[in-house]
């Protein structure tokens, strides 16, 4: 193993930087992106917990809130009421310390939280490459490709559950690391409130505490941890997280084990009735075929990393039998093996369970960062095999600056619908065969268009439902806002606008405005009279 180790004065100003760009970057290009379908839930979700709340701890503050009283739900009664809300009652409750009362406000400060949540997993990847493999500039690397790529840096700023899962699991992995490397109190206390947030946001989070323990009690029974120690640790943590975990959830208050147990069960067999189109043909999510999630997976990842990544398994794996599947002999592989199963596991048991997916593999974010790491292992074994040829190593490299640069050239020009990327192993026709804006993004621009464009004082406008077009016209300003009445009758329309779900065959109306992302159509503003 060719050590990679370095020290350099640079280290001290490259690092910050790094994080400082995207960071500015971030807070200069958030209010870009448009509504999606399913944020007016999620606050939905935070609000009616954080009435809950405050008429137990201060009544006089929900009653001078008149925002509350669009809630009038209770949330034992509440449909959604078994949602984990550790992400969406923090950021309602700063809303309404801020008074954010109009609605393009409210949602703006909300993508800016979704963004931060997700800057903090950017670093804790950079933490974890880091500490792997021992040099800070492979750490950057792997941060920098998280940051490229398209559809996460998109969704990191409006996905508020699935990003800010995938975020906080890698933050609550990066914990997890430490502990099982030097189990000490702090760093126990530390994994258990990340883990706890982020089962509290998604209960799926529970597979990282799953992880951990495992990998614990397996290092006291190689004996390279005191079995004292192991079980100290294992009582701490767990005592710890319960607590937590009820603490941050407060449907969980009146009975936290019956009441947890049955928000799992809901996660376990949750069922989504919708159809989706994959391969061309519309397909029930309760019937997908088993290769739904690799498959998208395989066509909306940077080939880059998905090489490196398939190349980093194999090596895992491989280690593991040459050394009679031993799991790990040093603390690399140990990590190694921790991102395998982290990586794999969901997957795995998302097609053998045959899992409810939609939307693409969204569900399935959370996998993502660690796969990245192994997708580093990958390719600092090539950078390793290449290091005494140097034409080899440094074709290597231009290639990785090659692709690099490749990716974020697209993803500026794509802006703000990085969340439509594919790569070229999709092949011919994707309109007519995968799902391109299903998070309805483009309403938003295109009832801009309309507005700009037609200087009646009342305009009508169709979509067919689900459509997020009611919020994101409050997103428009004033002017443009009051001007535009969406109608449920296509008889009533001046305009129908589209983004081609459920129905990626044309429509044979007059269009008058397109949005297209990567050369591909993914939004249309049709004309019905005048």
């Amino acid at each position: 193993m060719i050590d990679l180790s370095i020290t350099s004065p640079s280290r001290r100003w490259l690092v910050p930087g790094f994080f400082v760009v995207i960071l500015v970057l971030g807070l200069f290009i958030f209010p870009d992106y448009g509504l999606s379908m399913d944020e007016e839930i999620s606050r939905n979700n935070g609000m009616v917990t954080l009435k809950h709340l405050a008429l137990q701890l201060n009544p006089d503050w929900v009653a001078a809130n008149p925002e509350f009283e669009r809630f009038p739900i209770p949330l034992a009664e509440y449909f959604d009421r078994d949602y984990g809300v550790a992400f969406e009652v923090p950021v309602t409750f700063l809303e309404r310390l801020l008074k954010l009362d109009d609605v393009r406000q409210q949602f703006l400060f909300r993508h800016l939280c979704t963004f931060l949540v997700c800057f903090g997993g950017i670093i804790a990847v950079y933490q974890l490459a880091t500490r792997r493999f021992r040099d800070w500039r492979i750490g950057l690397l792997a941060a920098g490709w998280l940051v490229l790529s398209p559809r996460l840096f998109a969704e990191s700023f409006y996905n508020d559950k699935d990003a800010v899962f995938m975020a906080l699991f890698a933050i609550a992995t990066n914990t997890g690391v430490r502990l099982l490397l030097r189990p000490t109190t702090s760093r126990i206390c530390w994994h258990a409130l990340a883990c706890a947030i982020t089962i509290d946001v998604r209960i799926m989070g529970v597979l990282l505490p799953m992880a951990t323990v495992a990998l614990l009690v397996w290092r006291g029974v190689l004996k390279e941890v005191t079995l004292f120690q192991v079980a100290k640790t294992v009582v701490v943590y767990a005592v710890l997280l319960s607590g937590l975990v009820v603490l941050f959830w407060p449907y969980l208050w009146p009975s936290p084990l019956e009441n947890f147990l049955a928000a799992f069960e809901k996660m376990s067999s949750f069922r989504w009735t919708g159809t989706v189109l994959y391969q061309g043909e519309m397909v029930p999510a309760t019937d997908l075929p088993w290769h739904y999630a690799p498959v998208w997976i395989g066509i909306t990842t940077p080939i880059l990393y998905l090489g490196a990544g398939l190349l980093g398994i194999l090596l895992v794996v491989w280690k593991i039998v040459r050394q009679r599947w031993r799991l790990w002999s040093n603390e690399q592989q140990l990590q190694d093996v921790l991102f395998l199963g982290l990586s794999i596991g969901p997957l795995v048991a998302v097609v053998v369970l045959h899992s409810v997916l939609y939307d693409g593999w969204r569900q399935l974010y959370f996998v993502y960062p660690t796969f990245l790491l192994l997708a580093i292992r990958g390719w600092v074994a090539v950078l390793q095999w290449t290091k005494r040829r140097i034409l080899w190593s440094r074709a290597w490299r231009s290639v990785t600056a090659l692709s690099l640069v490749f990716v974020a050239c697209q993803m500026i020009y794509d802006h703000p619908f990085q969340n439509v990327y594919f790569n070229m192993l999709v092949g011919p026709n994707v309109m007519e065969r995968f799902e391109l804006d299903y998070w309805g993004l483009g309403y938003q621009q295109d009832l801009a268009y309309i507005a700009e464009h037609d200087p009646r004082s009342t305009i009508t406008v169709f979509c067919i439902q689900p459509t997020p077009a009611p919020l994101a016209r409050m997103m428009l300003p004033d002017g443009q806002r009051e001007r535009l009445t969406l109608v449920d009758r296509p008889e009533l329309a001046d305009y129908f606008i589209t983004s081609y779900r459920g129905h990626p065959e044309p429509y044979p109306y007059p269009e008058i405005y397109q949005i297209r992302a990567d050369g591909r159509r993914i939004h249309s503003v049709f004309q019905w009279r005048w």
